[in-house]
């Protein structure tokens, strides 16, 4: 846990446009309540706002509150490392060796990297950990199909047990998980299927009256908890309205062609490697296990296969399957027989836990000394202050920003709430919205700057949108008054 804290802690100490919108969005609650209609942008001023992520905001924004940029980024690290650490528990509590649990966790950690920044995704790693921990520990309770030693000896024959009482706790890490990131889909469909599968196998193969009697008890109880799994979902303030904001983001295809994080994984993208060399590790020493003799834990199996389907259709889901595919392998390796692991040395061992434990107060303290513009580095605030300087004195003016400018000039500005064109929830604009503000910021088509009209101000990125920086300067109707690296700004003539 100490290394991927400081790990995590190395990547989020610059603040992504998600980051902002968690502190803004999570400022704005802390004021005036759960929101249900937008107020935020101009384009979606005055639609229905369903802000799934609500209760991730007001923690983020609590601890911005409590101890500055530092806090925020040490909350959303403390969140993905304790994701791990149960992952790694759950290892050892199957069986495998310590240095194979590390090894793995850092494989899965190593693959879900390029999200280690502050953001409601956060949440979504300690979640699954121990959505994942309810699930594996009740499918080995006596009595399970699952259930039976390890080296790929068979599971016990017994009468099929019913839900044991601590895997009711998973419904309560289900709505908090419904109330702070939209992976809580993931985590549902897991519980449930894993439940729908139990109350089917409790029925199935019962021959006499007498059986079907007695498995008919076990089936209702897990079939409850598939329907409260389902069920949590809808257990935020929206209640069934919640389906409308996953169903304006699933499958959206104006999304999966313009945002990187919603299109499949690329051999292209050196962000990928990582997934794609886990993906091929696990499967080759899995069948090479599974050849040997040690047969696969068909749960985990099943999960893994689960979730790598989920991360090939999308960037944003690879981290859940570098939970469940190393889960998968290193449980898998430590079922083979006679193949012991050497023991560390005890003195190496509380070295390391020194060196890692010496490394994250070494990370705690560098970022509780940072200052706020290292934490404000990637948005250009120079050009975003003159932007809201120049709204200030024309208050009938709108602000078309990308999306790094529009975030840093909502947390940083509050009184532009309503005047910024676009920010990061893509699920409030029309289709035709978000196309047409995808063309603008790639410069893409005859008509890129059509989505200028009705804007009088425009602030942009020259770090993350240089070639949209350069044409705008040579935009006719438009002047720039602001210029630096980092940004520009440009009024209407």
């Amino acid at each position: 846990m100490s290394l991927v804290f400081a790990a995590t802690a190395l990547q989020a100490r610059r603040l992504w446009p998600d980051s902002y919108y968690a502190l803004y969005a999570g400022r704005y609650i802390v004021a005036h309540g759960v929101p249900h209609a937008n107020v935020i942008t101009a384009v979606a001023r005055g639609a229905p706002w369903i802000d799934q992520q609500w209760l991730a905001q007001v923690l983020y924004y609590g601890a911005w509150a409590a101890g500055g940029y530092a806090a925020l980024v040490i909350a959303s690290s403390a969140l993905i490392a304790a994701g791990f650490g149960v992952l790694a528990a759950l290892m050892l509590r199957r069986g495998v060796p310590p240095t194979r649990a590390f090894a793995w966790t850092l494989a899965a950690f190593i693959v879900s990297y390029g999200y280690a920044s502050a953001r409601a995704q956060s949440f979504g790693y300690l979640f699954l950990g121990l959505t994942l921990w309810f699930i594996v520990r009740d499918a080995e309770a006596p009595g399970s199909p699952a259930a039976g030693g390890s080296g790929g000896r068979p599971p016990q024959a017994s009468t099929a047990a019913a839900p044991r009482g601590r895997t009711w706790l998973v419904i309560g890490v289900l709505v908090a998980w419904a109330n702070t990131h939209g992976s809580v889909l993931l985590g549902a469909g897991l519980v449930a299927a894993y439940a729908g599968y139990r109350a089917a196998r409790a029925l199935i193969g019962r021959a006499s009256d007498d059986q079907r009697d007695r498995a008919l008890p076990t089936a209702a109880r897990y079939l409850a908890l598939a329907v409260a799994a389902v069920a949590s979902v809808a257990c935020t303030p929206y209640g069934l309205g919640v389906t409308g904001y996953y169903h304006s983001l699933i499958g959206n295809a104006v999304l999966d062609r313009n945002v990187a994080e919603w299109a499949p994984p690329s051999l292209y993208d050196p962000l990928c490697w990582a997934f794609f060399a886990v993906v091929v590790v696990v499967a080759v020493l899995v069948a090479i296990a599974w050849h040997r003799g040690a047969t696969p834990d068909p749960l985990l199996l099943a999960i893994a296969a689960g979730t790598l389907a989920l991360a090939l259709t999308a960037f944003r889901n690879m981290p859940w399957f570098g939970f469940a595919g190393s889960l998968l392998a290193a449980d898998t390796l430590a079922r083979r027989a006679g193949r012991r692991v050497p023991a560390l040395s005890a003195t190496f061992r509380v070295a390391t836990a020194g060196l890692l434990a010496a490394l994250a107060v070494v990370s705690l303290v560098a970022l509780a000394a940072a200052p706020a513009d290292q934490f404000e580095a990637w948005i250009p605030g120079r050009a975003i202050g003159v932007g809201a300087a120049v709204a200030a004195r024309h208050p009938t003016w709108r602000v078309l920003d990308d999306q790094w400018s529009a975030a840093g000039m909502l947390w940083l500005y509050p009184s532009m709430l309503g005047r910024v064109a676009f920010d990061v929830r893509v699920e409030q604009y029309k289709l035709s919205d978000m196309s047409a503000f995808f063309d603008f910021l790639y410069v893409r088509g005859p008509r890129w700057q059509r989505v200028t009209r009705g804007y009088n101000i425009i602030v942009v990125s020259r770090l993350w949108h240089p070639g949209l920086a350069r044409a705008l300067t040579r935009l006719p109707g438009w002047r720039v008054i602001y210029s630096d690296r980092a940004g520009l700004v440009l009024i209407r003539r």
